[in-house]
């Protein structure tokens, strides 16, 4: 029967800090005040203007509670759906750890805070924009954060699904802003975690060596990410010992 991660101390869960807050507003966003007005609503009559606001007061139920309606190509919609789904994702990530991603509260959360950054992501038109590489890393957070919150009643048919939708998105990523770290530690963390549900042999050593490989081409990551690299070095490096893995072939 396969080992399930998370009931194990090794769980690669990641514990990284939001890749993007809007704390303040970046000038992209202020032109929403400009001549978009009709942009962004929510059934209280939320503007641009009201937005930004909220934004600089920290106020993230209401902003989750928005509704963006803007779908034309262009970088004012994009960060206007980042924004939403930034506040979406932090709701979420300050629920109880046990808060189950499959019902509730939560599940509406990260729902709409993948769908945001992944709207965000289509609209955006420049993609040599720095905000296309942050875009990338709050919907790699937002599917972490499911996969690792989902609850037992789902675990076994759920998690291989929600870890590969990790490991295609940490895909996009690489291709998409491949100077960045953040599809490679979040790919080599999707690859461990599949290979934690193998019994132990070739099919988990294959794996733990392909994240170590994935991790070694990574770019220097950020402060944030770090420690969290480095936990996962580790992490591989115990499971290769524990599953005798030196006979098995090197992953390229």
């Amino acid at each position: 029967m396969s080992q399930q991660p998370a009931a194990a101390p090794n769980n690669p869960r990641l514990l990284i800090p939001l890749p993007r807050l809007m704390l303040t507003l970046s000038p992209v966003f202020l032109m929403l005040s400009c001549g978009t007005q009709s942009a962004i609503h929510s059934g209280s009559g939320l503007s641009p203007t009201q937005l930004q606001v909220l934004v600089a007061a920290n106020n993230w139920q209401q902003i989750a509670a928005a509704n963006i309606d803007c779908n034309e190509p262009s970088d004012t919609c994009a960060e206007a759906h980042a924004i939403r789904a930034d506040a979406c994702l932090r709701l979420a990530i300050q629920l109880p750890a046990d808060a189950s991603a499959t019902k509730g509260r939560t599940r509406t959360l990260l729902d709409d805070a993948e769908s945001g950054y992944r709207n965000a992501l289509r609209l955006q038109r420049s993609s040599a924009s720095p905000s296309v590489s942050s875009y990338h890393g709050g919907l790699l957070l937002t599917l972490s954060e499911r996969r690792n919150r989902l609850d037992d009643s789902v675990r076994e048919n759920k998690l291989d699904r929600e870890n590969q939708k990790l490991l295609d998105a940490a895909e996009e990523a690489r291709k998409a802003v491949p100077d960045s770290a953040l599809g490679y530690v979040y790919g080599a963390s999707a690859l461990v975690y599949h290979a934690l549900l193998k019994e132990s042999g070739t099919d988990r050593c294959r794996g733990l060596k392909q994240a170590a490989a994935m991790l070694k081409r990574s770019p220097k990551p950020p402060d944030e990410l770090t420690t969290e690299q480095k936990r996962l070095q580790t992490l591989i490096e115990r499971g290769l010992r524990e599953s005798n893995c030196s006979s098995v072939r090197r992953a390229s």
